[in-house]
């Protein structure tokens, strides 16, 4: 019986250490991530006329930070920040064929597995290692016309900003996307277990917003004549100018509930609709929340 007790008062000392050991892994960790990147990993540079023809550019990248302004002139500049200097063959390369740029992370270490760890140092070493091989890239594009921007992401935000695309396709893992006075004709962004962001100074003719255990948060300064928003466990936050009109259907949001409106929307057969309900807001939601906002409440 007293072998029973000091077993089982055993197992409660140790449910009460283990919460406290997992907080300080989570806790270094934390700072870790807070600290800045200032090892230039990699710099590239690709001329004016090396430039010239491209009109599509790829992106594949894991773990950091993604950021693509405008040049200063009219070259590419293409900077690798990280912790610590990594290997030359895991640095960022990039490849040009006819018209596209791509550009490739090659990180060796595309996933962190944390299952059956009980050694808390242990497992704090590899929390290390996986951060030192978190990278951040910087990416300065000329001013031009392009065709396509692709990007590919896992544990990655980027932000995109000051360009003007005819297409633009995003697919994210685990990663926000921000962009940033952004002029194109077709935004197309789908993200899983992250956000999308959209500032008032992006235009385009046509939107499909998608996102799986995210967020949705568009501000639009132009009314969007052809928008599709789509989450499923996450919310959808549109900021709307004044307009003559648009109407959403009741049976897509699967959420009446949590729908709130800065505009005054009345029932009508299966939708809710705004002065004449001509312009048709395509707005999925399920297991989430819809807010529309008029822009001047901002």
């Amino acid at each position: 019986m007293k072998k029973k007790l000091l077993s089982f008062l055993f197992s409660i000392c140790c449910i009460l250490v283990l919460p406290i050991n997992a907080f300080a892994v989570n806790t270094e960790t934390e700072q870790q991530q807070k600290e800045q990147k200032t090892v230039i990993a990699k710099q590239i540079t690709i001329s004016e006329k090396e430039f010239a023809n491209i009109e599509k550019l790829q992106i594949f990248w894991a773990r950091g930070q993604v950021t693509i302004n405008k040049s200063p002139d009219k070259n590419v500049y293409i900077t690798e920040k990280s912790y610590i200097k990594p290997k030359e063959s895991e640095t960022v390369s990039t490849f040009i064929k006819n018209d596209t740029l791509t550009i490739n992370d090659n990180n060796s270490l595309p996933y962190l597995s944390i299952k059956g760890f009980v050694d808390t140092e242990q497992l704090q070493k590899l929390l290390k290692e996986y951060y030192n091989t978190e990278y951040d890239l910087e990416i300065s594009l000329p001013e031009k016309q392009y065709k396509e921007f692709y990007f590919k992401t896992t544990n990655a935000d980027y932000i995109l900003e000051n360009h003007t695309i005819d297409t633009m396709i995003s697919e994210t893992v685990n990663g926000t996307v921000e962009y940033k006075n952004i002029k194109a004709n077709n935004i197309n962004s789908n993200s899983i277990n992250g956000n999308i962001l959209l500032h008032s100074d992006v235009q385009s003719q046509q939107y499909y917003l998608k996102s799986v255990n995210g967020n949705i948060d568009a501000v639009f300064s132009v009314f969007p004549t052809s928008l599709f928003t789509n989450t499923v466990n996450g919310s959808i936050t549109l900021t709307l100018p004044e307009n003559d009109g648009f109407s959403i259907s009741k049976s897509k949001l699967k959420t009446t509930k949590n729908l709130n409106s800065s505009f005054s929307l009345k029932d009508a057969n299966n939708k809710k609709i705004y002065k004449n309900g001509k312009i048709v807001l395509d707005i999925v939601c399920i297991n989430g929340s819809v807010t529309l906002k008029r822009l001047e409440n901002i």
